[in-house]
């Protein structure tokens, strides 16, 4: 064990986080953070593009009827890899490298336990939820078959994400950013293979996607076998210790609670786009108005992620920073990194804003080229899910703030209120007085409520981390 610590006290990368500059060692945290979660953003727009051109509207909306379903492995994955990774940076802070070296390889045989029981449950109980969801009898043959092989990849859909956390903390985010981009750019050249030229159409997608987790999860995993690695995945710390098993599912409950409720949201967001886009729909093309409505709000959550995914890889870039300064109580960088994240954040949340609401149909038509009527559909839904965009920040970044300082339940509040207490609520009244539109209102409604609550309990918890 003293080769180890060694090994760790002499890492530059990381002794980096508690005494380079805020600005500077965020970004180099961040930017590859960022453009993992561009491609990952982007890998999402050209699986639907390919999808819409080779299958069709029904294809997309087979997709998005899985969403609940892929959102809740990625959950677990959260759970793990988040509440494993904010212990890790703590204990690196406070230099208790052991410990770290054995919450690193619980986290990684916990991973595994989450993938298989994943998988397990998705395959017995996938045709009732999916139904569940609101799939109608033409979108349920199609998001069938596509579930049943995206589940064969749950463990590599797993320790991707939640691995690269531990690469980051471990001052190799630019290697984490390669890892992610990797398995991103063989699922864009695998989908054009599948479904453009071979033709295998639904499951051409979900073949595709699996085989490039598996890549991604082989590139992941080699550099936990790197001699150069200051901590690795070894068996001699691989023996689940219910101490930390029990802290990192603590820790990490908060974001896979706001995983999980998204599961559960989109469940409940299809429902609705059903129930009301067919009563506010005609039929066209052969699609049902909810069928219809379940394929437009498949568009918008694509052209979102664009927005969404890059803002939470700069939020996440800077939750290792927070973590090591506040395990090291440097209280003055804590609160500098959340200042730096919070301006950052918000500039480029408004930035975003005002070129999806200028620019909607730009953004919208090369998923739908030859379908007028999907593009106004999409545009108009589009338009109202990010009217009031520019308060995401600060629920967001408030949330990440108290994940990185080990506050498990404040986060565990802050992203419920987004994702349960205001938004289902909302979701299930709104669309009673605006009909289909409502749907597309209550998530920007609950934005702002969150963003004021998320003002209130972050004044006060950083009453208790003064500048020295």
């Amino acid at each position: 064990m003293g080769v180890l610590m060694e090994e760790v006290i002499n890492n530059k990368k990381l002794n980096a986080m508690g005494t380079a500059s805020i600005p500077k060692i965020i970004l180099q945290f961040s930017v590859p953070a960022i453009i993992s979660m561009l491609v990952e953003a982007l890998y999402n727009i050209v699986d639907r593009y390919f999808v819409g051109q080779g299958v069709g509207g029904l294809g997309i909306g087979g997709i998005t009827i899985c969403f609940p379903i892929t959102l809740f492995i990625m959950a677990m994955s959260m759970m793990v890899g988040v509440g494993g990774n904010t212990l890790f940076a703590i204990r690196l802070g406070e230099r208790k490298y052991q410990q770290a070296a054995i919450i690193l390889n619980n986290s990684f045989v916990m991973l595994i336990i989450m993938a298989v029981s994943s998988f397990t449950l998705g395959q017995i109980f996938m045709e009732p939820l999916l139904k569940l969801f609101g799939a109608s009898d033409q979108l349920l043959p199609v998001a069938s078959s596509y579930m049943r092989i995206i589940l064969c990849g749950a463990i590599f859909q797993t320790i991707v994400p939640g691995m690269n956390h531990f690469i980051r903390s471990m001052g190799h985010p630019k290697t984490a950013m390669t890892r992610v981009m990797i398995g991103a750019g063989s699922n864009v050249f695998l989908d054009w293979l599948f479904i453009m030229k071979f033709q295998w159409g639904i499951e051409g997608a979900a073949w595709a996607t699996v085989l490039s987790q598996l890549i991604g999860g082989l590139a992941v995993m080699q550099f936990f076998m790197k001699t150069t690695t200051p901590i690795k995945i070894n068996r001699r710390f691989m023996k689940l210790r219910m101490p930390y098993v029990r802290k990192i599912l603590i820790l990490g409950l908060p974001p896979s609670i706001m995983q999980i409720s998204n599961s559960l949201l989109n469940a409940i967001m299809a429902r609705s786009l059903t129930k009301y886009g067919d009563m506010d729909l005609q039929v066209v093309n052969g699609l049902g108005g909810g069928d219809q409505a379940i394929s437009a709000f498949g568009i918008l959550m694509s052209i979102v992620s664009i927005i969404i995914l890059p803002l939470m890889g700069f939020i996440n870039g800077s939750q290792p920073i927070i973590g090591y300064n506040y395990g090291a109580k440097n209280n003055n960088r804590v609160r500098d990194a959340l200042k730096f994240t919070m301006l950052y954040a918000t500039g480029f949340i408004l930035v975003a804003w005002v070129l999806v609401q200028t620019q909607t149909l730009t953004f919208v038509r090369p998923f739908v080229p030859n379908d007028k009527n999907m593009q106004e559909l999409t545009c108009k839904a589009l338009c109202t899910f990010v009217c009031l965009l520019p308060f995401v920040p600060l629920g967001m970044v408030s949330g990440n703030f108290f994940q990185g300082t080990g506050k498990a339940g404040r986060s565990m509040f802050l992203n419920a209120c987004r994702q349960i207490i205001l938004l289902i609520p909302f979701l299930l009244i709104m669309p009673h007085f605006f009909g289909l539109r409502g749907v597309f209102m209550a998530q920007p409604i609950a934005d702002v409520g969150t963003a004021i609550i998320a003002v209130f309990m972050l004044r006060s918890e950083l009453k208790k981390i003064p500048r020295v």
